[in-house]
């Protein structure tokens, strides 16, 4: 669903018009993610735009290059080494798919036997171009977080999303923790639980027992607020269930608990911007799509429960 491309930083800054259209073609709701490869990728991009002719052209080229991830998921942390800064990015790229591969390698060469695609040639029609944004996965804790790696490797706030989370129940606490322990470090990352509360819920004190239940799943300096909500009468209904990011977001259309019982599939697919924005907003705090339960409910590492009342 998620793919990493390596993305050559001349090949992108070469014109005005590679750039728009590779700028188009990259983001999480496109299904298409750039490699920060090397670490300096976006640097080095720059770098090779300010090359151009003065002018407007290069100005706007600058500009894309330089708004890569301000307010969107496109540019992915790599974790591969980089060789050697005094061979050419190419060969750096192509030994590094070696032991670790990209979806493909954009460049200025066509190969697909080496998984080389010419900056020229990436459209959909392009087998190693060519993404899905809806696909089949797992009811199994480890696949329904693995589908979200590329998200949780790059986020800094994280919003679980399904009314029935429940973590008296096994299933649960193994989905959450597939799912954060994918986090590099949890500790930079403000991570929430979004659930629905209804007359078949617990009380606030049992519930806050049955939490302590995930000493051990949330990763060492982490911290989990769980946020609970009450429908509005004659208002929206809270059965959707999400995995999103402050820039990404992925719709789980069975939820995000594994079956452990039987072999099942749930469809996952990806969100485009305005949805994302859209939902993201809706668990905020102060929104007034639900209403708020309080107290706002964190554990942490320890399965310590600490009260918040906003």
């Amino acid at each position: 669903m998620l793919k990493e491309f390596a993305v050559d930083p001349r090949v992108i800054a070469s014109s005005f018009e590679t750039c728009r259209y590779l700028f188009s073609q990259f983001g999480a709701d496109k299904g298409r993610l750039i490699s920060r490869f090397p670490k300096t990728w976006k640097r080095m991009a720059i770098d090779a735009a300010d090359k151009l002719p003065d002018g407007f052209k290069k100005e706007r080229v600058i500009d894309y290059l330089s708004s890569i991830n301000n307010d969107w998921l496109t540019l992915v942390g790599s974790g591969r080494s980089y060789e050697s800064f005094s061979v050419d990015w190419l060969d750096n790229a192509m030994l590094a798919h070696k032991t670790q591969p990209f979806q493909a390698i954009v460049c200025e060469l066509n190969d697909s036997q080496n998984h080389l695609i010419d900056a020229n040639s990436c459209d959909e029609n392009h087998p190693l171009f060519a993404v899905s944004k809806t696909c089949a996965v797992n009811r199994k804790a480890n696949e329904l977080a693995k589908i979200a790696t590329l998200m949780l490797q790059s986020c800094r706030k994280l919003r679980l999303v399904d009314p029935y989370f429940n973590p008296a129940r096994l299933k649960w606490r193994g989905s959450l923790a597939a799912i954060l322990s994918l986090i590099p470090d949890i500790s930079l990352v403000e991570c929430e639980y979004h659930l629905l509360e209804s007359e078949k819920s617990p009380s606030t004190d049992k519930f806050i027992e049955d939490l302590q239940k995930l000493n051990g799943v949330i990763p060492a300096r982490g911290e989990l607020k769980i946020i609970r909500w009450k429908e509005k009468t004659g208002g929206e209904r809270f059965h959707r269930r999400y995995l999103l990011t402050e820039n990404a977001g992925l719709n789980y259309e069975g939820g995000l608990d594994p079956e452990i019982y039987a072999v099942q599939t749930t469809d996952v697919s990806l969100m485009d911007r305005d949805h994302h924005h859209a939902r993201w907003a809706e668990y905020d705090l102060i929104s007034e799509v639900y209403d708020l339960v309080l107290p706002v409910l964190v554990i942490d590492s320890n399965g310590r429960v600490s009260k918040v009342n906003i």
